[in-house]
């Protein structure tokens, strides 16, 4: 039933998208942790977050950690905050960047059952046209339309049911 194959493709994106989420978050944590950025759990926590905010959230995330770098410094290096801003704010957009270009694409590519470069090029266009809701949306309408297309090719051009066409050489002797 098509409606279920649809129902799987959005269970499947919500699944990519909590795991990419998931990677962010971890990522930051590491960071933070490894720099000593005082309430790295909590700030990994806020770039999770925002994970689900295309666009902007990023810089929400970005904000967040320079204000927490700025304030409160760093327990592991003796440099001044603002330098150790600068730092931890650097690996955050690393690590958006591996998220953007790597790792979400081909996560949500894989569950999606999407080429990487689809993903990516869908999202990119679906912004453009549609803002920030096209860029949430994208990747799910993608797959269910296609999900719909190989439904109905399934539907109509059943192998039982598809006829032999004649070569066209036996029709121009007939």
């Amino acid at each position: 039933m098509l409606i279920k194959r649809i129902i799987i493709v959005w269970k499947n994106y919500i699944t990519s998208q909590f795991l990419v989420i998931m990677f962010v978050f971890l990522m930051n944590w590491l960071a933070g942790g490894l720099t000593g950025l005082h309430l790295a759990l909590l700030n990994a926590l806020a770039a999770g977050i925002c994970e689900v905010i295309p666009s902007f959230g990023s810089f929400i995330s970005w904000g967040i950690t320079a204000v927490l770098a700025l304030v409160f410094g760093s327990s592991n290096l003796d440099i001044a905050n603002w330098k150790y801003a600068l730092i931890i704010v650097g690996c955050s957009i690393l690590i958006q960047f591996l998220e953007d270009l790597l790792v979400s694409p081909q996560i949500i590519g894989k569950k999606m059952e999407l080429h990487p470069i689809i993903v990516f090029m869908g999202m990119l266009l679906f912004s453009a046209f549609f803002g920030f809701w096209g860029m949430i949306l994208a990747v799910p309408i993608m797959a269910s339309l296609k999900e719909m297309k190989n439904y109905f090719a399934e539907k109509i051009l059943k192998p039982d049911k598809l006829q032999y066409v004649l070569p066209a050489k036996d029709i121009l002797q007939q």
